[in-house]
């Protein structure tokens, strides 16, 4: 057996594509009929995530209370670290239900906001999150617990609103798997945990990225989006570490500009679309087709072309990361020069979408 890749991965994989496979082929389940919005056009299986996400949760308290089924291949919180790890869990798990309820009888934005915004308050206000804001160390923590509440029910609605593509999500958030190894080199060992539940989301959506792969037979629905989106921007606020940073004589903390890096051209298309459509008094919750990404595949481009390109364009981002971070360059300077530099791109694809004969 290799060390490193137990049996269990095996078999939690396996189990993950007999269970999307059943559900395709089912006659049972949530479908998503075509409209002029959409980017498919055949009803389609919908709802995914009420399986990888409940798979995910049982295999991550399954590999906690039974180590030795990993051979020690992962890490999991320590006794002082438990609740910050059931809390995620627990988030994770409420924000799937929330989502599948909202797949079944679709819920009012201002009913699904403010729930969002009590669940994420929660479970901030139980882990008392330790950051920084612009380098800054000092806020008082009911201030960040207010303003980090506001903005990961932004993010996590922006993660919804973008999950209109096949395997869009899932390259983004690959990305951002290695995009946190770059802003916190210590992430992804003891004490933290965040490879080990990385690697068991994955393997637990092994099933329905194989189902998701263009042309999609399954998508993920909002029981899947708003739960991955809870967890990508939860957990590096469960980051402990207590090292020196490079550039400060301050702990090494998780700091607020740093979720840019995650999926920056994400962030991007997807702020720069809400502002386009509040502009143009457009209603903000209703779906559209005004996305980039969606532009692209108006094109020659496709849908594998757009997944390609964007994946292309976050991939340079994090490489660039990476040599400004090994260039020993200041904060602010690799904030502002990744900023500007997606921007720049951002743009340029966006005049080439307009042409559509981009090949």
């Amino acid at each position: 057996m290799v060390p490193f890749f137990p049996i269990s991965f095996l078999i939690l994989g396996f189990f993950s594509l007999i269970l999307h496979t059943i559900y395709v082929y089912s006659r049972f389940g949530v479908k998503d009929v075509p409209n002029e919005r959409s980017l498919h056009d055949t009803v389609t299986k919908k709802s995914g995530g009420m399986f990888f996400i409940p798979l995910f949760l049982v295999a991550t308290l399954l590999f906690y209370f039974y180590p030795q089924w990993t051979d020690s291949a992962f890490v999991f919180p320590s006794p002082n670290h438990i609740n910050d790890f059931y809390l995620l869990l627990a988030g994770i798990f409420i924000f799937s239900i929330l989502g599948f309820v909202d797949d079944l009888i679709h819920l009012t934005p201002k009913l699904r906001l403010i729930l969002e915004l009590g669940i994420v308050f929660v479970c901030l206000w139980g882990i008392g999150p330790r950051t920084s804001s612009f380098g800054y160390t000092s806020i008082p923590q009911i201030v960040q617990i207010i303003f980090l509440t506001v903005f990961l029910v932004f993010g996590i609605n922006l993660v919804n609103f973008m999950d209109g593509m096949d395997w869009y999500l899932v390259l983004t958030f690959t990305i951002c798997f290695f995009s946190i190894g770059i802003v916190l080199p210590n992430f992804f060992s003891k004490p933290n945990f965040g490879y080990s539940l990385y690697t068991i989301l994955f393997l637990s959506m092994f099933g329905f990225m194989f189902y998701n792969f263009p042309k999609a037979k399954l998508f993920m629905g909002d029981s899947g989006s708003l739960a991955l989106g809870f967890f990508v921007l939860f957990l590096p606020l469960l980051f402990h570490h207590d090292s020196q940073s490079p550039d400060t004589d301050h702990p090494m903390l998780w700091d607020l500009t740093d979720y840019f890096y995650l999926f920056p051209f994400f962030w991007i298309d997807g702020i720069f679309i809400l502002i386009k459509r509040f502009i143009q008094k457009k209603h903000l919750f209703q779906a559209h087709r005004e996305h980039l990404y969606q532009k692209l595949t108006e094109t020659n481009l496709g849908k594998v072309g757009s997944l390609v390109v964007f994946s292309l364009l976050n991939l340079f981002v994090l490489c660039l990361h990476f040599l400004f971070q090994h260039l020993r360059l200041g904060k602010f300077t690799i904030l502002f020069g990744l900023f500007f530099v997606s921007l720049i791109m951002y743009a340029f694809l966006w005049v080439c979408a307009l042409r559509k004969n981009l090949a």
